[in-house]
């Protein structure tokens, strides 16, 4: 089977996960793409009265098509679970996430969120976190540069920033993304902190500590990971 058909097997155990009258954290990537269609036949076959919180504007732009309520993170009082994507799943179910350049606003969703589910393909899995994917920085345009350099002199890797066809990329909050290549090994905890105390640093692509459960799509069947 190929990423995506491993990425569809996770969604009949996502849904199962959402019952009618919840708040429900709407993240934003491939396997999301897939499984907003199915969060929307919850409401319009099933009658399930859902209320959705995306944490980009795609996702609500699909949502909204499919008819799916959709409100703003300041309009609720909590969210009773959240799923989403991820990039990298450690054997903690520690992520990096942030591959979409949405990783502000999943983890402000993801955090106030009761339960924290991910879906991904079982290529997602990782031994550490940095093994196979660059960890994603949001940074303000303002001193971004000068946010590069101060990284690049603390790590063992290399940091660019992020581009769309020749252009710098732009997130849903006006703001730049810098990608960190981890040549060794790292501890996620240590350069967090490093990072986030970055003036320019708005946050990292580490999600640590937030994610209740992995659903994973593998050659073998459906695999779930409970923290």
């Amino acid at each position: 089977m190929d990423t995506k058909q491993l990425k569809i097997m996770t969604l009949d155990e996502a849904v199962k996960r959402i019952e009618d009258g919840m708040v429900v954290g709407i993240g934003t990537g491939s396997t999301i793409e897939l499984l907003v269609p199915e969060i929307a036949k919850l409401v319009n076959d099933k009658g399930y009265q859902l209320i959705g919180v995306c944490t980009s504007e795609r996702t609500e732009i699909q949502a909204k098509k499919l008819n799916i309520p959709i409100v703003s993170v300041n309009e609720v009082e909590h969210i009773d679970i959240a799923i989403d994507g991820a990039d990298e799943i450690d054997p903690q179910l520690n992520l990096i996430k942030g591959g979409g350049a949405a990783l502000f606003r999943e983890k402000v969703i993801d955090e106030m969120a009761e339960r924290f589910i991910v879906l991904a393909d079982e290529t997602k899995l990782v031994d550490y976190l940095g093994q196979t994917f660059k960890l994603p920085v949001e940074v303000d345009c303002f001193n971004w540069y000068q946010v590069l350099k101060r990284i690049e002199t603390h790590i063992d890797g290399t940091v660019t920033r992020r581009a769309v066809q020749g252009q710098p990329l732009i997130t849903d909050n006006g703001n730049y993304i810098l990608d960190v290549h981890l040549i060794s090994q790292t501890d996620p905890y240590a350069l967090h902190e490093f990072l986030i105390h970055l003036t320019g640093v708005l946050e990292t692509g580490y999600f640590l500590n937030l994610a209740t459960e992995a659903i994973v799509g593998t050659q073998e069947g459906v695999k779930v990971m409970v923290r």
